[in-house]
């Protein structure tokens, strides 16, 4: 298992944050892997004792790599419904997400139709625009509904410079959706 510590200091407490994920293959199901986080507050109080909750991490590609994210909210009750009940993970609906700024925003590319796979809609893995501190990373997904043309052979697009071509070769086409949900990556050393 690969492990992953972030430590936030918040007021006079610290929290350390960890990641537990396990190995995986590309090809396996999109939600088989979850992170268990641990909350451990400084305080020696009973209430503030160790949690421990299992979130799933979901893959995409990021500029041609296998990336993992964790998804919590989402503006559309759609999304919120589709997303818990393929992660079995309870995601909040948070309908002002929408109303966040265009710069605030990355981009994320969902396949309604093309190669068959694990990713939305039983096609392949969704692709983001950035990782975590890359220039454009944000949290926040915009979901654009990428759709292949009939007389177009599809094949696996693994970055947004893959789509973005494919799209001025008129081979797919692009709806954005101003659909927001939030969804961290999680880095896997």
């Amino acid at each position: 298992m690969k492990t992953i510590i972030i430590g936030l200091i918040i007021g006079l407490s610290i929290i350390t944050t960890i990641f537990y994920v396990g190995t995986s293959n590309a090809q396996t199901g999109n939600v088989s892997e979850t992170a268990n986080t641990s909350l451990t507050n400084t305080s020696n109080s009973e209430a503030d004792a160790p949690i421990s909750i299992s979130i799933p991490v979901e893959k995409g590609y990021v500029n041609g790599n296998l990336s993992y994210f964790i998804s919590t909210d989402a503006s559309e009750e759609m999304i919120v419904s589709s997303v818990t009940n393929t992660t079995k993970f309870k995601v909040n609906y948070a309908p002002t997400l929408s109303n966040t700024s265009e710069i605030s925003r990355q981009q994320g590319y969902v396949f309604v139709n093309g190669m068959i796979g694990n990713g939305t809609f039983q096609h392949q893995l969704p692709v983001a625009s950035a990782s975590g501190g890359e220039e454009g990373y944000s949290p926040l997904f915009e979901i654009n509904y990428v759709k292949w043309n009939n007389d177009t052979e599809p094949r696996i697009l693994k970055s947004t410079s893959e789509i973005l071509d494919a799209e001025a070769r008129d081979e797919l086409t692009i709806e954005k959706s101003n659909i927001v949900i939030n969804s961290p990556a999680v880095e896997i050393e």
